[in-house]
């Protein structure tokens, strides 16, 4: 049998997600859990200012190749700004670290809102020797280094060089996180667009991001997707997050029906 990827998901948490993460964990485990492919390991930096619920927490960690690393910088629910970049990039690298994750292997930020169905995309992105980050490519912004945030990939080798490099360089106060990981190491590799394994937005990649009003049950045949916020009002964004929290739990449900009926039966 061919050596399996070693590969790290983290999601970044705080409590207003908690219903979120743990479907999207409840996804990433179905997909990855039991994938020939994979080795996985399962990591949640949780908001010690705001941390995920102490049901949602204990249940993650029952869970196996789970742990919980507390992170302190994080103030509302938008990663922006140099602090908070910073601070991120030291837990990717603490994350990494305490799972033991191999320079060759690959590490995953995912969104508490992201659903995922396969994973040939990061079998693809371990495979390419050239390709350092992987993800939405964003052609929104006519950006030609840059990545959308729900899921990407980073070679684990770039961690440790990502945060001193964040701490070196410190990101403008507006910066998205997802966007400076991605151009800054497209910039430490000499600005070599070799270095991006990127996906168009859209089914046609199978990595989507479209509004909840658009979900519908045929996405299971995604490789992942999210469900975009749309700039929803502060008054009705818990309404609209619970109306997420039930659409990937639906998600969930089919995907796991459609693999039990996929999985032969044995002999009694």
């Amino acid at each position: 049998m061919a050596t399996k990827i070693p590969i790290v998901f983290a999601w970044l948490a705080y409590r207003p997600d908690s219903d979120l993460f743990r479907e999207s964990v409840r996804s990433v485990i179905r997909t990855f859990g039991k994938d020939e492919r994979f080795a996985p390991q399962y990591v949640m930096l949780d908001d010690a200012w705001c941390p995920v619920r102490r049901d949602v927490r204990e249940w993650f960690l029952a869970q196996p190749d789970t742990r919980r690393i507390a992170t302190t910088y994080r103030r509302s629910a938008m990663l922006l700004g140099g602090e908070n970049f910073l601070g991120q990039c030291r837990a990717f690298l603490d994350a990494a670290e305490s799972c033991e994750l191999p320079d060759e292997g690959i590490f995953v930020k995912v969104d508490c809102d992201a659903v995922h169905f396969r994973g040939d995309w990061l079998a693809e992105f371990a495979a390419d020797e050239w390709a350092q980050v992987a993800g939405v490519f964003d052609y929104g912004n006519d950006n030609h280094f840059s990545v959308f945030g729900f899921t990407y990939a980073v070679k684990a080798r770039w961690l440790d060089p990502l945060a001193r490099d964040a701490e070196m360089y410190p990101a403008h106060h507006k910066a998205w996180e997802d966007h400076e990981t991605s151009s800054r190491i497209f910039r430490m590799c000499g600005g070599d667009t070799d270095t991006m394994l990127r996906f168009r937005e859209g089914a046609e990649s199978g990595l989507i991001c479209r509004p909840l009003d658009q979900v519908n049950d045929t996405w299971v045949k995604a490789q992942c997707c999210t469900f975009a916020w749309d700039y929803q009002p502060a008054a009705d964004k818990p309404a609209y997050r619970a109306k997420v929290a039930e659409w990937m739990k639906r998600l969930n449900d089919v995907a796991e029906g459609l693999r039990d009926m996929e999985t032969p039966k044995t002999a009694e």
